[in-house]
């Protein structure tokens, strides 16, 4: 269709070029050619510098020895597209990386000409490639290289001032470590890189340089623009690396020819500063060496006038090398002025950069300033009055320092240009000082440049507010400084008479200045901080300025330039930085300025202001003299009192200052007088603030140390003072305040302190109170550091009262136990008081009687019963109860008497009215009563009742958990301790610091112990089971009993002879077959270290170990007992006929029959079984035989209808086992029983059920509530095989059971279970310690309740004849609805609805009725149908719901603030509604008009709807 034709497809590795005209660009031949200056440059041809190819004579074919994959390479490098290009230099680079010298020999002709193409390429990443190939290739290659430098060294150097970085580092980079010797490399390639950077320089254009390459008009520029730079910094490069060279001769060719050419003349003013500032740079190079100087001449007037023309340039880049070369060409040219205009070419430009902050450029300029004025003489001013010009230059300079500027001037510039004003001020004056020939106009110009340049800029700062006034008044301190140490230390004085009368105009003027502003009525604030300001500096002052020397080359005048950091040092009063002049002058213009600030104070009612000042002026002169000087009287005292009657106004933080100046001044008079003066003067101060820094200074050393001051501290005055300060800290947490308390407990070397035991009782007591507080702040943490800090001192030498110690130390033991790390309190100030305490007992500072140990033990019991304690509390707390024992009892040398001791002191701690025996058998009691209802377990032992206030079981796992957390810290090893630092040879080394965790583990172990060990255990293994049984235990609940279990595994893993102790007590106590927890706890012995290394297998080991122990010993009931509970934990077929238990006739039971449960469980519970199996079915079955026989012969034996409560807890066990059995095995194999098993079943059930009848009232009886489980559990059971049994054919036999199941015992059955079920929760009272009991109870009668047949029930309800009624049926269902127990509602909900057809069948029919009798169907309100029962409990939930309701106006602004709904309400009140909603579907629509009319007419339905508005989530509303 006209379309081109497809060409081959290109083959891999192929080496021919392509038809393009780019296939051969940058390829060239595989020798180096050498093509010298055309001589048709100007003509039609491009010439091109001396080894380096165009891209028009690249060659078409390669050396063969070049494999085809780098050709291909190199073909892909002459490509137009970057990224073609930069694949194609990563991939050389690999390829070289890759390959031997001999193959890189083989590219190393072709490799200039693409580096030179590829070095300046308008894409920065192939630059860069190309650099970090080129440094490959050398590295590799070395002095393969070396025919080919000529042709690369140029193109290199100009590379590494690429504007890429990366690029021109990789250049710098490769070329530095490829020549050692830059210099001989230059000279080596000198004309080629002359040649190379002229041709740039003076030939090329955008145009020549991107010549074939289909570059954009921009892209193009940018890279001449990238040349031109490159070149102009490579020929500097050249010439400052070359300098020391002798033959020059050649530079100078080519830079005569270079100078010649106008071109290279316009860098100077192209429009790109980073060109200019190349070209300068050039020409500074170019001045700086003196054989090329004789080049420059003939275009020296073009040169000056083009660097004179910049001179305010303000580009900083440019102007850095523009004044290098103002300053070279004035250094090297006396008439360097003659090309110019100075009052038109230089001097505007130059006031304009000067008034003009040297256009923020003043990093760059500043320095040169005084090189340049150093070299203004009057010829070169060309008749302007060199007078007049220093004038103009030091006036537009000061205007620059002082006037103000928008934006402001960095710091780094405001520096420099006063270090440079100053530099150049100095160096006229000293100039006009120097010059012995001065005439008066001279001198007279020399005082105009100190009120001018000095004292009227420093007038205008004090008034103003220049930030930068600090600058100006240290230089002006430090020329001060120097004029006066000039005046000092010359021997001759007419040598520095013009400094003489300086200072003396300068002190004159700076009095006038500061006495007349400071003697207004109201001094501005500024002012006085300048003020202050300038006096500082000037008592700094420096004249030794540190400086560097700028030499200029030929020239005989050396010319200083200081450099001054912009914070002096303060100098020392003696040595060379001494300025007179401080003693002096200075020192009266201070003693002024105190006084007056003084009177100012007293007079102002803003005193702080002047307080600050006099401060910070007193400090530079402390002596007597200085003193004295500030009243009239001249005496110290006088001072003082001036200074007293101040602060007698004041209460404020100025108060500190004064009193510093007044302990300075009393340092000053005689001991004795001193001391007079502070307990008769400073100590009658009544002011807080001023007590608080007073005593601050008597605690403080040396002070303290005098016996004066000690008889002052002891003072009641001062004891009053010390306890305000202490009760204040506890509020303000001031740290002044708090570190004066520190000092009072400064102890001297007799180990006393510097205040009474009274004093120290009001402190430790005010301190320590915050400590019985939450901590909530800071404070906690200050009190409880201070008190851990001050302890050792307050126990020592009676220091304190005992009582008083005893009541701390109490605080403190109640802190450790009770907070723990948080916001307000760190780690390390919880260490510091828990260790506070044990070291008082340790050391004896405290030591705990009788009356002691009852009040720890007390506080002990009062945190013990927390609510929030968790597991983390509990352990801190019993390693502070442990470290207490242990603290409490170390220091009692008599071994038995200490073993004595702390038995009484565990047995105090342990003791709780929480933890007692009673309460620990009645937890028992109810967890196994639980367990047995829920899991089927047989409770062995007789139970009398089980009831228990759920309450008080945390509270009593708490404490055992306490208790026995303790216990272990006691006497638990710690398993393989951390030791100290190891030696380098790897050797364990004991250092001082160490210390071994199990220095006071108990070795002796009482009865006590053992007993609170066992006690522990079995609290723990019942609070397992109690975990096990309840579903509504909280997380904190949960986490306390895992703590306590994990507690008890590792105390039985720990190898202790304690432990084999224990061990044998538990077994002994299982034995006596007295307690079933005694049983259920040897399972923890599986993590003894005799079982624990078998692991999995321990459960196995342990119960043969038990099984042959307990059947050695016939306690058989233990076994069972042990085995029920081990029995999930057993592998399957652990348990067979063989098994010991199996070899005894056990005298109970109950006994045989949950063995031969245990076994069903233990060997049916997978899907396979094998034939021998069928052995235990046929034992089972024959030991049910056997019990059926003897119930013949025994009437009573399984009671049938009986009431159980008069009948003994064993045989009621007998017979509930018996029912259990019978439940397995029908849920098991029922299709093995016989048709006398099944009789067995059914009049069993027939018969106990009335049993469960005559004894529901006594639910609360253990031994009843085990029968009436098992007997609902052996219902539910039946009733779902015959379900499934009706579902599929069965064997003729059954079917014959079930219907006769169905004609003779189903409806019997289902009422007496369901009257039985009504009696046990209609109208009961549950007292509160039986309501878990209870609801256990009810939770395992619903799976039966749920396969109820409600059909019988609702018969039975209807007869005439019944006690409990329709009426009474419904009303238990409805009231259960909002039972607080959940499967209790659902069972209602369930039952409901299987009445629900009965119920609407009767009102089909009394509707027909109604129908027939027009005037009873007119009625406005039917009462006579189902939903009407239901009227009581919606009006009941309406009621509960309208505080809902009435407060929803669907408004989407008020949803967020409405309350939150009851969910137990909610539920119940749409369980309600499900049911009628119910009955409503279930009805046909002739009735199902009348229901809803009655909801409508009672307006229950549009409560109900709105309900379910409200109930909805917020997104859903508003959605």
């Amino acid at each position: 269709m006209g379309g081109k034709t497809k060409q081959a497809p290109r083959t891999k590795n192929n080496a021919k070029p392509s038809s393009s005209s780019r296939s051969a660009e940058l390829l060239g031949s595989t020798t180096p050619v050498f093509v010298g200056f055309s001589a048709q440059a100007d003509g039609n041809l491009v010439p091109f510098a001396p080894g380096f190819a165009s891209a028009e004579q690249m060659p078409e074919t390669f050396d063969v020895n070049i494999s085809p994959q780098t050709q291909i390479i190199l073909r892909k490098l002459s490509k137009k597209d970057p990224m073609t290009k930069k694949k194609a230099l990563q991939e050389l680079h690999e390829l070289i990386t890759e390959s031997d010298l001999e193959t890189l020999k083989n590219i190393l002709p072709l490799w200039p000409k693409f580096y030179h193409n590829l070095a300046t390429d308008i894409e920065h990443a192939v630059r860069e490639q190309t650099q970090l190939v080129l440094q490959l290739l050398m590295s590799k290659c070395k002095r393969a290289m070396a025919p080919y430098l000529k042709q690369l060294v140029p193109v290199w150097l100009a590379s590494r001032f690429d504007n890429y970085a990366p690029a021109a580092s990789i250049a710098s980079n490769s070329f530095r470590e490829t020549f050692a010797r830059t210099c001989e490399v230059c000279l080596h390639c000198q004309s080629e890189i002359i040649e190379y950077t002229t041709r740039n320089l003076t030939f090329h254009t955008p145009a020549t340089l991107s010549i074939g390459k289909n570059l954009k008009p921009e892209e193009s520029e940018q890279k001449y623009q990238r040349v031109v730079i490159s070149s102009l910094k490579e020929l500097s490069f050249f010439m400052e690396h070359t300098a020391p060279a002798e033959d020059v001769e050649q530079l100078r060719q080519g830079l005569a020819t270079l100078l010649a050419h106008q071109k290279f003349w316009t860098f100077a003013k192209h429009k790109q500063p980073a060109i200019k500032a190349a070209w300068f740079e050039c020409i500074y190079h170019m001045l700086q060496c003196s054989k090329l100087l004789e080049v420059l001449t003939p275009q020296k007037s073009q040169l000056i006038t083009t660097s004179f023309q910049f001179i305010d340039d303000a580009d900083p880049l440019v102007t850095p090398h523009v004044w290098g070369c103002v300053l070279l060409l004035q250094s090297n040219y006396n008439d360097w002025y003659a090309p110019l205009n100075i009052r038109k070419a230089l001097l505007p430009k130059l006031s304009t950069l000067l008034s003009n902050a040297f256009n923020r450029n003043a990093q760059a300029i500043c320095p040169n300033l005084l090189p340049f004025l150093s070299k203004i003489t009057p010829d070169s001013l060309q008749g302007l009055d060199i007078y007049e010009f220093y004038q103009r230059f030091f006036d537009n300079l000061k205007a620059a320092i002082v006037g103000p500027h928008d934006p402001s001037l960095s710091k780094s510039d405001t520096s420099i240009m006063h270090s440079s004003y100053f530099e150049c001020l100095r160096f006229m004056l000293q100039q006009i000082n120097n010059d012995a020939g001065r005439t008066a106009l001279v001198e007279q110009f020399a005082f105009g440049l100190l009120e001018q340049q000095l004292l009227q800029p420093i007038g205008q700062l004090l008034l103003s507010e220049n930030a930068h006034a600090k600058y100006f008044f240290q230089h002006t301190s430090a020329l001060v400084a120097f004029w006066d140490r000039q005046c000092n230390n010359e021997i001759n004085k007419s040598s520095c008479s013009l400094y003489v009368k300086l200072l003396n105009v300068f002190w004159t003027r700076i009095f006038e200045m500061v006495t007349q502003h400071l003697a207004a009525e109201d001094v501005n604030e500024q002012w006085l901080s300048h003020v202050l300001l300038l006096v500082q500096d000037l008592h700094v002052a420096n004249p030794s300025l540190e400086t560097q020397c700028v030499k200029f080359l030929e020239a005989e005048v050396e010319v200083t330039t200081s450099e001054k950091t912009s914070q002096p040092s303060t100098t020392s009063k003696k040595g060379d930085g001494y300025a007179a002049f401080i003693q002096k002058e200075l020192k009266q213009l201070v003693v002024k300025l105190v006084r007056i600030c003084l009177d100012k104070a007293n007079s102002s009612n803003n005193s702080v202001r002047y307080i600050h000042q006099i401060r910070t002026l007193t400090k530079m002169f402390a002596d007597a003299e200085f003193y004295k000087s500030l009243t009239d009287m001249a005496e110290l005292e006088a001072t003082l009192d001036k200074f007293v009657a101040l602060l007698e106004q004041m209460n404020n933080e100025a108060c500190e200052a004064v009193v510093e100046i007044l302990f300075e001044i009393l340092a000053l008079l005689e001991p004795a007088q001193r001391f007079d003066y502070i307990a008769q003067k400073l100590l009658k101060l009544q002011q807080d603030r001023v007590q608080n820094l007073l005593l601050h200074r008597l605690l403080s050393y040396p002070l303290c140390t005098e016996p004066a001051v000690r008889q002052m501290l002891a003072s009641p005055e001062t004891c009053a003072i010390i306890s305000r300060i202490a009760e204040e800290v506890v509020v303000d947490n001031n740290r002044d305040k708090l570190n004066l308390l520190h000092k009072c407990f400064f102890q001297t070397d007799t180990g006393d302190i510097l205040i009474n035991a009274e004093t120290v009782d009001k402190i430790v007591l005010a301190m320590s109170a915050p400590l019985e507080q939450p901590p909530s702040n800071d404070m906690v943490e200050v009190c409880g550091s201070f008190i851990a800090q001050i302890m050792p001192v307050i126990c020592s030498q009676a220091n304190s009262s005992l009582a008083v110690r005893q009541q701390v130390f109490l605080r403190l033991y109640k802190f450790s136990l009770e907070q723990r790390v948080g916001d307000h309190l760190s780690e390390d100030t919880l260490w510091e008081i828990t260790t506070c305490w044990q070291d008082a007992l340790s050391s004896k500072d405290i030591e705990i009687d009788d009356v002691l140990l009852r009040s720890c033990a007390k506080i002990v019991e009062e945190l013990a019963n927390n609510a929030e304690l968790n597991a983390g509390s509990l352990e801190s707390m019993a390693e502070a109860m442990a470290k207490f024992v242990i603290c409490s009892t170390e220091n009692i040398e008599d071994e038995p008497q200490r073993l004595t001791r702390i038995d009484e002191t565990i047995a105090a701690l342990l003791s709780s009215e929480l933890k007692t025996d009673e309460s620990v058998l009645q937890f028992e009691r109810h967890c196994v009563y639980l367990e047995t209802l829920q899991e089927s377990i047989s409770a062995g032992v007789a139970l009398d009742h089980a009831d228990l206030d759920e309450h008080k079981i945390l509270p009593l796992l708490r404490r055992v958990a306490l208790n026995f957390t303790t216990i272990c810290k006691l006497v638990c090893r710690v398993e393989n301790p951390q030791l100290g630092p190891q030696t380098n040879e790897g050797e364990d080394e004991l250092t001082e610091d160490y210390c071994d965790p199990n220095a006071n583990v108990l070795k002796q172990w009482s009865e006590s112990i053992i007993t609170e060990i066992l006690q522990s255990v079995k609290v723990a293994s019942t609070a397992e089971t109690w975990m096990e049984v309840n579903s509504q235990l909280t997380g904190s609940g949960e986490e306390l009993v895992l703590c306590l279990s994990e507690q008890i595994r590792s105390f039985m893993a720990n190898s202790s002879e304690l432990v084999d102790i224990i061990k044998e007590r538990m077994k002994q106590a299982a034995v006596q077959q007295d307690s079933v927890m005694s049983c259920r706890q040897l399972g923890y012995l599986i993590y003894y270290s005799q079982y624990a290394a078998f692991e999995e297998s321990a459960t196995i080991l342990l119960h043969e170990d038990l099984a042959e122990l307990f059947v050695s010993q016939g306690a058989l009931k233990a076994y069972v007992m042990t085995l029920q509970h081990m029995l999930p934990k057993l592998s399957q077929k652990a348990l067979n006929l063989n098994s010991a238990i199996m070899r005894t006739e056990p005298p109970d039971m109950w006994v045989k029959a949950a063995v031969f449960r245990c076994l069903l469980l233990n060997n049916f519970q997978s899907d396979l079984n094998e034939q021998t199996d069928r052995n235990i079915i046929a034992s089972a079955l024959q030991f049910l035989t056997r019990v059926g026989e003897q119930q013949n012969a025994q009437k009573e034996l399984l009671h049938y209808n009986v009431e159980l409560l008069t009948h003994p807890y064993e045989s009621v066990l007998n017979t509930v086992e018996i029912i259990q059995l019978l439940n397995e095995i029908l849920q098991r194999f029922p299709y093995e029983l016989t048709i006398k098993n099944w009789d067995a079943i059914r009049i069993g059930l027939s018969s106990w059920v009335l049993t469960v009848s005559k004894s529901i009232i006594h639910y609360s009886d253990p031994k009843t509530s085990f029968f009436i489980v098992a007997v609902f559990q052996l219902f539910a059971t039946l009733i779902n095989f015959i379900r499934s049994e009706k579902q599929k054919s069965s064997t003729e036999m059954l079917k014959n059971v079930v219907d006769e199941w169905e004609s003779l015992f189903a409806r019997e059955v289902n009422v007496v279970l369901f009257k039985a079920y009504y009696q046990l929760t209609h109208d009961t009272t549950v007292q509160p310690e039986s309501r878990v009991c209870y609801e256990a109870l009810l939770e395992r009668l619903m799976p039966a309740l749920e396969v109820l047949d409600y059909s019988f029930v609702y018969g039975f309800c209807k007869a005439p004849n019944s006690k409990v009624s329709l009426d009474h049926l419904c009303n238990l269902l409805l009231k259960q609805l909002h039972s607080p127990q959940h499967s209790v509602r659902m069972n209602a909900v369930q039952a409901l609805r299987q009445l629900t057809p009965h119920f609407v069948a009767d009102d089909i029919m009394v509707n027909d009725k109604q129908n027939d009798n027009l005037e009873a169907a007119s009625s406005t309100i039917c009462k006579w149908h189902f939903l009407n029962r239901f009227e009581d409990f919606l009006t009941r939930y309406d009621a509960l719901m309208r505080k809902y309701l009435e407060e929803f106006s669907f408004k989407l602004t008020d949803l967020e603030d409405l309350e939150p709904i009851d969910r137990h309400d909610a539920f119940s009140y749409l369980l309600i509604w499900d049911c009628i909603i119910n009955v409503c579907a279930k009805s046909p629509v002739a009735l199902r008009s009348v229901y809803t009319s009655w909801l409508n007419e009672n307006r229950y339905e549009e409560n109900f709807l709105h309900f379910l508005f409200r109930a909805m989530p917020l997104a859903s509303i508003e959605g």
